[in-house]
C-alpha cells in the first residue's frame, strides 16, 4: 500500500491525470485493493493535500482544478465496478437522497460517499452540489427517501444545511433520517446536534454501522 501510495502521489503532484487513473483502475482491477480502501487511504489524502491555497500562489487555483478533476475522474471511471458490486449486495430496502446545499460546490467527498452507499445495498438518489432549498425539498417529496444525506465543506454554508433539515423535521410526514457529513461538521462537530441531525457520517465504516443498525 505504501508504494502505491508515494507512487501515485508522485504523480498526482506533477498532474499525470492519465497515469493516475490507469494507476488507480490496475491496482484495484488487480484486487490489490478495494474502492473504499483506494478512496479513503489514496484518493481522500490526495483531496485534503489541495485544501490549502496560498494567497501569494497565483496558480494554485486552476492547479486546484487540475487536482480535483483527476480524482473525480478516477471516480467516474471506476463506477461500472460500483454497479456490479451494488448489484451484488444484500439489498437494505432502504432509499437515500444525497446533496450539498445551495452554494457548495465541494461534492467530490459526497461523491464517494455516495458509491459506499450503492456498494453497500441502498438505493441512492444523487443530486450533488449546489442543490437550492425548493429543490430538495421536490427530491424528498418525489423520492420518499428513508434518508437525507447533507454533505458541507464550507463552515458559512451551515446555515443553509440547517434550514433543509427544518423544514424536514417540520413538514415531513414520512420519519426521514438525517445524516451530515463533510469537513465543515468534521471541523465542528458541536454543529452536528444544533443543526439537528440524527447521524453524522466521516467514513465507509460509518455507512457499515448504518447498514447493521449499528448508529440508527
Amino acid at each position: 500500500m505504501d508504494k502505491f501510495y508515494n507512487e501515485f502521489m508522485e504523480l498526482f503532484s506533477l498532474n499525470r491525470m492519465d497515469d493516475c487513473v490507469v494507476s488507480a483502475m490496475e491496482e484495484v482491477g488487480s484486487g490489490m485493493i478495494t474502492i473504499p480502501v483506494l478512496y479513503e487511504e489514496i484518493l481522500v489524502p490526495a483531496l485534503y493535500s489541495i485544501d490549502d491555497c496560498p494567497e501569494n500562489d497565483p496558480g494554485c487555483i486552476w492547479d486546484e482544478h487540475v487536482k480535483t478533476s483527476i480524482i473525480r475522474t478516477i471516480i467516474e471511471v471506476l463506477y461500472p465496478m460500483v454497479i456490479d458490486l451494488g448489484r451484488k449486495a444484500e439489498k437494505t430496502g432502504d432509499k437515500i437522497v444525497l446533496v450539498c446545499p445551495e452554494k457548495e460546490y465541494h461534492e467530490v467527498g459526497l461523491r464517494m460517499m455516495s458509491d459506499f452507499f450503492q456498494i453497500n445495498g441502498y438505493q441512492v438518489i444523487y443530486i450533488g452540489s449546489n442543490t437550492p432549498r425548493d429543490q430538495v425539498w421536490q427530491a424528498i417529496t418525489t423520492e420518499k427517501p428513508n434518508y437525507v444525506g447533507i454533505s458541507v465543506t464550507d463552515y458559512y454554508l451551515l446555515f443553509e444545511a440547517k434550514k433543509i433539515v427544518e423544514r424536514i423535521k417540520t413538514e415531513c410526514v414520512k420519519d426521514i433520517k438525517i445524516l451530515l457529513g463533510g469537513q465543515a461538521f468534521r471541523n465542528n462537530p458541536h454543529t452536528i446536534q444544533e443543526i439537528g441531525g440524527d447521524i453524522y457520517i466521516q467514513d465507509y465504516n460509518d455507512v457499515l454501522a448504518l447498514r447493521e443498525g449499528e448508529n440508527k
